[in-house]
């Protein structure tokens, strides 16, 4: 048997067509042919298939991940790198001995020996470094500041009393001051 292409005609002479070429494009209310989107496209009628859907939600974040966007500032700068907190927390350092600061960070001493402090090493000269150390001082204790690099050009004394320690990075070193704090007298 052979194959032929058949063409049918009506009684009123018109051409007839298979189903399958006469369907109408399916609706909310019709049904027929479906027209398939294979990516999601915004205000289309059309149905999506599973693979453009995969493809869409492959790009999103997994629901545990984090958006880079909540940990950025406008200019994509890492919030927690980039700037203070509200609250900082002081570290409490050893009483004496020697002992490593931290940059950019907040410490709290009560010297009952001898301390010395030593500074990180810095590399990045395009953000500001600081280090503050909050020393209460019931007796005169020998405090080595690390660098003799001095705000005002002069190396800070302690008595007793308490002093707050600053340490700044000028790109090159770090320089310190001390501030004598309490009531005035």
């Amino acid at each position: 048997m052979v194959n032929r292409n058949v063409r049918l005609k009506n009684l009123d002479g018109d051409y007839l067509f298979p189903y399958t070429d006469n369907v109408p494009n399916a609706t909310s209310i019709v049904a027929g042919k479906v027209k398939l989107d294979s990516s999601p496209i915004a205000n289309s009628a059309n149905a999506i298939t599973s693979g453009a859907v995969h493809t869409a939600l492959s790009d999103k974040l997994n629901k545990t991940d984090t958006a880079a966007k909540a940990t950025a500032d406008g200019s994509g700068n890492n919030i927690a790198a980039t700037y203070a907190l509200q609250k900082t927390a002081v570290k409490t350092l050893a009483t004496s001995g020697t002992m490593t600061l931290t940059d950019n960070s907040v410490n709290r001493i009560a010297p009952t020996g001898t301390v010395t402090f030593n500074l990180p090493s810095i590399s990045d000269h395009t953000i500001f470094h600081q280090i503050l150390v909050q020393v209460n001082l019931s007796s005169k204790q020998a405090i080595n500041l690390g660098t003799s690099n001095y705000f005002s050009r002069t190396a800070p004394e302690f008595e007793t009393g308490r002093y707050n320690i600053i340490y700044e990075h000028n790109g090159t070193h770090w320089v310190v001051g001390a501030i004598a704090t309490g009531a005035a007298q």
